[in-house]
């Protein structure tokens, strides 16, 4: 009988999938209302596809930060850590999906419309 090795590659790809998946799905949760992005407005292709690589960028770039000022925004602290954490996975995973999506203009709506509006309230 062979040992059956305890990490192998198939099992850590699993686990990363599930873990994955109970992140988007916990940060989806909590998250919020979707609502369209503001590049959908432009006129032409042009504006709308550089408007979505910047946003997309903007969002991986920043989206992380929702951690630390939800809970400080929201009246119940830990609350706030659960809109953190679920703004922060959707915000940042739709911040790389804009990002290399960006030559077709077709929206994925973000909680709260993305990180440049959660700093504008």
């Amino acid at each position: 009988m062979k040992p059956r090795k305890v990490f192998s590659s198939l099992s850590w790809t699993r686990l990363l999938v599930i873990l994955i998946l109970f992140c988007a799905l916990a940060g989806l949760a909590y998250a919020g209302p979707l609502q369209s992005s503001d590049w959908t407005q432009e006129p032409t292709y042009f504006g709308k596809i550089s408007q979505k690589l910047g946003f997309g960028f903007l969002n991986i770039t920043v989206g992380w930060t929702a951690l630390f000022f939800e809970p400080v925004k929201d009246n119940n602290f830990f609350i706030g850590v659960v809109k953190g954490i679920g703004y922060t996975v959707t915000n940042t995973a739709g911040g790389i999906l804009h990002a290399a999506t960006f030559p077709i203009p077709l929206d994925i709506p973000l909680p709260q419309g993305g990180i440049a509006y959660e700093y504008k309230r």
